[in-house]
């Protein structure tokens, strides 16, 4: 019985302790959400190049990359978690990484 309280115990520090998404925005967000994929620089990886010269930033329009975030196409998993205000700060900031 000991050992159950003191696993149970553990596993809500440590999900305490984690940075949940609800809280983030911006470079903070994608740090913790995309760049596991994209890259800190969004040059890519796993996932495609969002950087400068990128589809993301010559051929889709703000609400697309939204939409891309929030459907996931491909492998890429869905964000439909995030708030419209996360969303749009993802977007701002994919879009700061080709400035």
């Amino acid at each position: 019985m000991k050992s159950l309280v003191v696993g149970v115990l553990l596993v809500l520090v440590a999900a305490g302790c984690s940075t949940s998404e609800a809280n983030l925005v911006g470079e903070d967000l994608y740090v913790h959400s995309c760049a596991m994929c994209h890259g800190l620089d969004g040059s890519g990886g796993i996932g495609v190049d969002i950087g400068p010269g990128s589809n993301a930033d010559l051929n889709l329009t703000d609400e697309q990359i939204a939409g891309v975030v929030e459907v996931g196409p491909g492998n890429m998993p869905a964000f439909s978690r995030l708030t419209a205000e996360q969303v749009e700060s993802l977007v701002r900031y994919v879009r700061s990484l080709s400035e």
